[in-house]
């Protein structure tokens, strides 16, 4: 099969699941198998379309059957189908377990169109359509936080970041007459990208990407999410923001210097902050999700480094830089998403998240524990 076919049929399982796994939501455990192995074909069929393109190390572009759709998926893009898929097989399949807690409710149609949501924009030709999938995506997380304060948080932070992603569309709109991707590349080369639209896509992206010190929504709601949820807002979700941000900041080939500066130093920033708030935290996933920052941090520091390498006209820095940044993105993803299932489980067995109250955990759980320490 093909990579755009491969897509086409991993977007489709994502949307049957969503669906199916509503309409069946009165029976839970059933609502949790449908969601789980409709969301793990999903996920392979997207990590297998970015393996695809990986290996052939040529970008393809077609549609999806689905609705009136173009998109295009380079070696670059595939790293995140791969990303998103590997995870999402992991949270799909952990799912259907998941439901068998007598505290938890289904979440098959948020999990499952996000995971749809996400796809779509990543591969999407158009940046517009990239905004409104990952519009819709942030939507489907929304709704997963429990605690409604926290989502109210999230909802206002999230609508602020569309806003400014939509102000920034309308003026490449009106500077370059397009926005397909490809076009402005193409446009870019000979009139550059400025920087303030490149600003409000970096606050815009930045908000969902949770960079410090935009980050807010971040602790509270992996706080109060349940554990495939708080995986998915780590391993996809924030994923998607850095997306973004490298998007805009690799159109055209012409990066300024003080682009790659500034996100060195909000991924340093983000980076440290963000380790240092993890030393402090008791609550597990309060924990990871600081742990997340600093990863997120850490990520943009190699994105950065590429991005000064291409202002600077210095290969080496720019494999160098993008070579770790994404090598760690997937690392991250990875890791991340085994340690929150991890603390799903630990709360699934002794009802706590306080890290204090679960001493002897590695008695009563060595195949988890062991897990969460290679995690």
């Amino acid at each position: 099969m093909s990579a755009i076919s491969l897509i086409n049929s991993g977007v489709a399982w994502f949307v049957a699941a969503a669906v199916l796994a509503f309409l069946f939501s009165f029976q839970k455990a059933l609502s949790g198998w449908i969601a789980g192995i409709g969301g793990a074909v999903g996920s392979l069929y997207t990590a297998a379309a970015g393996f695809t393109v990986l290996t052939g190390a040529v970008g393809v572009s077609g549609a999806l059957s689905l609705v009136s759709y173009d998109v295009q998926i380079s070696p670059l893009n595939a790293i995140w189908l791969i990303t998103l898929g590997l995870c999402g097989l992991f949270v799909s399949l952990y799912n259907i377990d998941w439901h068998r807690h007598a505290q938890v409710k289904c979440n098959g149609l948020q999990i499952n169109m996000l995971m749809a949501a996400a796809v779509c924009a990543v591969i999407a030709s158009n940046l517009g359509m990239f905004v409104v999938m990952a519009e819709v995506m942030a939507l489907c997380a929304v709704f997963l936080t429990s605690n409604s304060k926290e989502g109210k948080l999230w909802f206002a932070l999230g609508r602020l970041g569309t806003l400014l992603l939509a102000i920034a569309c309308w003026l490449l709109w009106q500077r370059y007459g397009t926005l397909d991707l490809r076009l402005l590349d193409m446009r870019m080369q000979q009139l550059p990208l400025g920087s303030d639209i490149w600003l409000l896509g970096v606050i815009g992206f930045g908000l969902l990407a949770g960079i410090i010190p935009l980050h807010g929504w971040v602790p509270q709601a992996h706080a109060n999410a349940s554990a495939p949820a708080a995986a998915l807002f780590s391993t996809v979700v924030m994923k998607i923001g850095l997306l973004g941000m490298l998007t805009l900041s690799l159109l055209g080939g012409n990066a300024p210097l003080w682009w790659g500066i500034a996100l060195l130093v909000l991924g340093m920033i983000t980076a440290f902050v963000g380790g240092l708030y993890a030393l402090m935290e008791h609550n597990i996933q309060r924990l990871l999700a600081y742990h997340t920052l600093e990863n997120i941090g850490i990520i943009l520091l190699g994105l950065g480094a590429g991005v000064t390498g291409i202002a600077l006209e210095q290969p080496a820095l720019i494999a160098l830089g993008l070579v770790g940044g994404l090598y760690h993105l997937l690392n991250h993803s990875l890791f991340k998403s085994v340690l929150f299932l991890g603390a799903g489980s630990v709360w699934f067995r002794t009802g706590h998240r306080d890290i204090e109250k679960l001493g002897g955990i590695g008695k009563k759980m060595p195949v988890i524990s062991i897990a969460m320490l290679v995690g």
